[in-house]
């Protein structure tokens, strides 16, 4: 007996309710095709697994200017962080931040987390298990650098745990650059290698050169919206 004909009339089959989790243009698209497919089969834990994995592949996929939002809003964020230490008579010590400036830091580095995913979903499909661990790291490293920055701003301490963190973020994006690179997005790579890199400089310009490259990031992702698009599904 088949896994259709011991279910009841009407009755979903199972691991269905998850197709709910895919965007909206996707399930209009490939719901129903995914339906039939987990009719002929017996649905066990890691096809369940599957389907929330391609869940978030295809949101990851979806068209959508958030990316670029997020990149001109980190950009900008920078740019007034920048001009904050720029104009200072007296450079703070490194890594430079204000202490009135560390809650924009934070919101930015946010944003610049959220543009780097965006960056790295356009040519994920084929970045193979570098790009895995590239965006991993850099994902990693932005949190870090979240959670230190907000530290700082508490009063827990401000310094070398601060550049570390700095450092980390920095380096997953320039990471993120290279793959893209490899995988012939060229404008937006050479950005995200050049512009993270120079976090790791102790100059009070860095700031602003941080800034603008996430600004051009922005200006490019909306000039160029295409990526890989969303997998057909992420059950196999």
């Amino acid at each position: 007996m088949t896994p259709s004909e011991r279910r009841s009339p009407g009755s979903r089959p199972a691991g269905s309710g998850l197709i709910r989790l895919y965007p909206t243009a996707w399930r209009r698209r490939y719901a129903d095709e995914m339906v039939a497919t987990l009719e002929q089969r017996q649905v066990r834990a890691r096809d369940r697994l599957d389907l929330v994995r391609g869940a978030v592949d295809a949101w990851l996929h979806e068209p959508s200017r958030m990316p670029a939002f997020a990149a001109l809003g980190a950009g900008g964020l920078w740019t007034i962080v920048g001009a904050g230490v720029v104009a200072q008579p007296v450079p703070p010590d490194w890594p430079g931040y204000l202490i009135e400036t560390l809650p924009l830091a934070a919101l930015a580095t946010a944003l610049g987390c959220l543009a780097t995913i965006g960056c790295w979903a356009r040519r994920s499909d084929g970045a193979g298990r570098v790009g895995g661990l590239s965006i991993a790291l850099a994902v990693v490293g932005h949190v870090a650098w979240i959670v230190a920055l907000i530290a700082a701003w508490l009063g827990a301490g401000y310094g070398a745990q601060t550049i570390a963190a700095q450092a980390l973020g920095a380096l997953g994006s320039v990471l993120v650059g290279l793959v893209l690179l490899r995988a012939a997005d060229e404008r937006i790579g050479s950005v995200l290698v050049i512009a993270p890199a120079i976090m790791l400089l102790g100059w009070p310009i860095a700031w602003l050169g941080y800034g603008l490259g996430w600004t051009l990031v922005g200006v490019l992702i909306l000039a160029s919206p295409e990526s890989d698009g969303p997998l057909r599904s992420g059950f196999a």
